[in-house]
């Protein structure tokens, strides 16, 4: 009887652990490398596609603990959605409460109604240990589409005891026990692989091993092809080493040894990786007797402990193959797309020319942050005559060393890229005039703010071709709020934008575009001509959305929700936002949703309805991590607004001295009156009236200047005996009518939001609700919203349910129509 080792065996009570995995949104799979965690799912995954021929089985292997890689490779799966996948590539690993609700809604829409199972595995997840991951496993586990399953494999543990509380029955948990093999599993493995094996020998075999399935399995291999029991039974790598390696010829060792350097590879890279014409007879003969070699999917893969082998016999070939292997693997990473990993095998070489090449190439694009000690080492690591032959790579560096606020050396690399331009000659007109753009694009973020400055670099600017443009705004909510930066210049600047910015959307193919008209309308809002805002803020949309300006349109979206404050009866701002928001994602936009969620912040703060605010823009856990460093005053001041209407008043006071400097710092004059104001409030609630009386004559002379009133307009009312007592003749005139108009909207609002928590109603579901009771369509509500008409549907549905109308569907709509009449 042939000896086939690679026969696979799973106990009884372990299929029927396994059997269970369909029952729950979780499943982990935990035990130390080479009890066959793998191995148990792979059997499961073909008996459940046998049993149930319809089940969709995804499979994703962590190699690296980046979350950006994890997201590229989750992305990848989704292959069968292809729109899916282009939606949930563009909105990047979701670290924020808002972005997974955008994250699932993307989900439910593809996956939900689909008639079968959908099991997503993900293995070696012990390579990516950050609780980040963990926290968005607990959220998708209360989320998921039904019939939509997650199952975990780890060598460490997964979920610790409070994250097992939350996931409770949801989730099933197999271990070491669950796959560990006993007397009576290794016999029968042994049986099944073509041995007979003594009693004697099975008893010795279980309690040598403790049940390890990869020691078991070389053991019994090294009986098959010696007749005899291998002695070293405490490290399992020299047995690997007899088994496994020892017995081939030299060019099967060869092989098996070089193919261990990428982590898995196709036929295809294999081919690539060994271009010797035989690379499919050796790779079956490889895997015919080796239970350590799997392919899935078209993937072939190494276990973890043969890697580790094939990898150290690697270290040891003499320094040209080495280097001819590694050489080959980042080209082949460079012809899949993979720029990081295809430098990283370049360092590995010493080829920091091909590093640099394709640092250059990729133009950043796979470099975000978190690269960014990487990016650092080669910094450090290459030789600057080779540096110099890179100016494309030069480009790249400073645009992550601006976004690690090293600026110092930011500069010293632009004078590297100077000289790198006087020596790189063979460049044509057009390639100079590109570098020589974005390398001005790069110094002008060290202007920021200081229109005239920014605009000088910009004017010099021949030739500019993003190719990743970053959101114009930062990500802020306002453009005045970032570039008013000194009190009484405010109609200087609006000059100074209107007269720069047309020239730098030129060369920068529309890049904000719409800037002018939006400061120039934020600017009439905040001096209370409410009409001129208007008209103006409609413009700069228009002019936005004509090329794709989607941060700016994100800002004439927030400034109209404001407007909507002071209109009678008052137009909820809420859906204008959601109705950018939906925009957006329609336009693959998602790093905007923050932008919306920031506006959000604000209007929900000035409305005081700050209970349903994501825990990253409230007191406690306020984090800059969602935004981008440069707006940090823009986010404190939101945050200091949520304080104030939670009555902290004491915490809001004490942080205006960091906020004030880092006001000062960035140049943000309005976030200046702000912090002035909050602090007079705090104060004032506080019973510190002198001082709150000095903290708003600040606020007032940074304000007068430039004709500010709405931040006084909206402001608490406890200092309007104060603000009478300072502000004087027409502007105090100005100023009641807009707090007057401001506080009725508020109250209008306040009411309507009173119905939404009654009945739990989110703005979009009572929006929607409302258009329904009009008698209109689910189309004519998707067209009107710009959304699909499963969506609305789906909200529909959301609705009866949460104010309990059942019926057929003319019926529940006549009884939603009396419902919101009588409301």
């Amino acid at each position: 009887m042939p000896v086939k080792l690679n026969t696979t065996y799973i106990s009884s009570a372990l299929a029927d652990k396994l059997s269970h995995i369909s029952e729950y949104p979780v499943t982990s799979i935990v035990a130390p490398i080479g009890y066959g965690k793998t191995r148990a799912i792979s059997w499961w995954a073909d008996h459940c596609q046998k049993k149930k021929s319809g089940a969709l089985i995804l499979r994703q292997i962590i190699v690296t603990d980046s979350l950006t890689d994890f997201w590229r490779g989750f992305c990848r799966n989704l292959r069968e959605w292809p729109e899916l996948e282009k939606e949930m590539s563009a909105l990047g690993f979701p670290t924020d409460p808002q972005a997974r609700q955008l994250m699932m809604e993307l989900l439910t829409d593809a996956l939900a109604g689909k008639p079968h199972d959908i099991f997503y595995i993900i293995d070696d997840l012990h390579f990516l240990p950050n609780p980040a991951f963990t926290s968005l496993i607990l959220f998708l586990s209360d989320h998921l589409p039904e019939r939509t399953h997650i199952i975990l494999l780890s060598r460490n543990v997964i979920f610790d005891r409070t994250a097992q509380m939350k996931l409770g029955p949801r989730l099933w948990e197999l271990n070491v026990d669950d796959l560990r093999l006993g007397e009576t599993d290794v016999r029968e493995y042994a049986r099944r692989g073509g041995q007979l094996l003594n009693i004697r020998d099975v008893n010795m075999l279980a309690s040598s091993t403790e049940g390890w399935f990869s020691m078991v399995y070389l053991k019994l291999r090294a009986y098959a092809q010696t007749g005899k029991w291998p002695e070293n039974t405490t490290n399992i790598y020299p047995l690997i080493d007899e088994v496994l390696f020892r017995p081939l010829a030299a060019r099967q060792r060869e092989f098996l040894v070089r193919l261990g350097v990428p982590d898995d590879f196709t036929m295809e890279e294999a081919e690539f990786l060994w271009p010797e014409g035989d690379t499919a007879a050796l790779l079956s003969q490889l895997t015919e007797q080796n239970a350590f070699i799997t392919c899935t999917d078209g993937v072939y893969r190494y276990h973890n402990m043969l890697r580790s082998c094939a990898r150290k016999k690697f270290i040891l070939l003499p320094e040209t193959e080495q280097n001819t292997t590694l050489i080959r693997l980042g080209q082949w990473y460079e012809k899949t797309g993979e720029c990081c990993f295809a430098a990283e095998c370049y360092e590995k070489t010493g080829n920091w020319d091909d590093l640099l090449r394709t640092v250059g190439q990729d133009r950043g694009l796979s470099f975000g942050p978190e690269r960014l000690p990487l990016v650092r080492r080669w910094m450090a690591n290459c030789p600057e005559e080779c540096q110099l032959r890179h100016p494309q790579a030069l480009l790249v560096f400073m645009l992550l060393l601006f976004y690690g606020r090293d600026i110092p050396e930011m500069q010293r690399y632009h004078a590297l890229f100077q000289r790198s331009m006087a020596l790189c000659t063979d460049l044509s007109k057009q390639e100079r005039n590109q570098l020589e753009g974005e390398a001005l694009l790069r110094l002008s973020f060290l202007c920021f703010n200081d229109i005239s400055a920014m605009s000088a670099y910009h004017r010099q600017i021949r030739a500019l071709t993003p190719a990743d443009r970053n959101p114009w705004t930062q990500g802020s909510p306002s453009v005045l709020i970032l570039y008013h930066s000194k009190s009484g210049s405010l109609d200087r600047e609006n000059a100074e934008m209107r007269e720069c910015m047309p020239i730098y959307s030129r060369v920068a193919s529309g890049h904000g575009s719409g800037a002018a008209t939006i400061m120039q309308a934020e600017t009439e809002f905040i001096r209370g001509n409410l009409a001129d805002a208007d008209i103006l803020c409609h413009q700069a949309e228009e002019q936005a959305l004509e090329v794709g300006e989607y941060s700016i349109y994100t800002a004439t979206a927030f400034l109209s929700a404001r407007l909507a404050l002071y209109e009678r009866p008052s137009q909820n701002g809420f859906p204008l936002l959601d109705r950018a928001a939906d925009t957006l994602r329609r336009a693959h936009q998602y790093r905007l949703l923050t932008t919306v969620e920031l506006g959000r912040g604000w209007l929900s703060a000035l409305l005081g309805q700050t209970e349903q605010l994501p825990t990253w823009l409230t007191a406690e856990g306020a984090s800059m991590a969602q935004v981008f460093p440069l707006i940090e005053p823009v986010f404190q001041v939101i945050v200091g607004r949520v304080l104030l209407e939670r009555g902290q008043w004491a915490q809001a006071a004490a942080r205006t001295p960091r906020l004030l400097r880092a006001c000062d710092a960035a140049r943000f004059a309005l976030c200046g009156v702000y912090a002035h104001l909050q602090n007079a409030v705090a104060l004032m609630h506080l019973g510190k009236e002198a001082v709150a009386r000095q903290a708003l004559r600040e606020a007032w002379s940074l304000a007068q200047p430039d004709g500010i009133l709405l931040p006084f307009a909206e402001s608490d009312p406890c200092l309007d005996r104060l603000l009478d007592e300072l502000v004087k003749g027409e502007a105090r005139e100005s100023l009641h009518t807009l707090a007057a108009r401001f506080r009725a909207g508020r109250e209008d609002t306040r009411q309507e939001h009173n119905l939404l928590a009654r009945y739990g109603l989110t703005e979009r579901e009572l929006e929607i609700a409302r258009l329904a009771a009009q008698r209109k369509s689910s189309r004519e509500i998707a067209e009107t919203l710009s959304v699909s008409v499963k969506s609305v549907n789906n909200r529909l549905n959301a609705v009866y349910e949460k104010l309990g109308l059942g019926g057929e569907g003319r019926n529940k709509r006549q009884a939603l129509a009396k419902f919101i009449k009588s409301s």
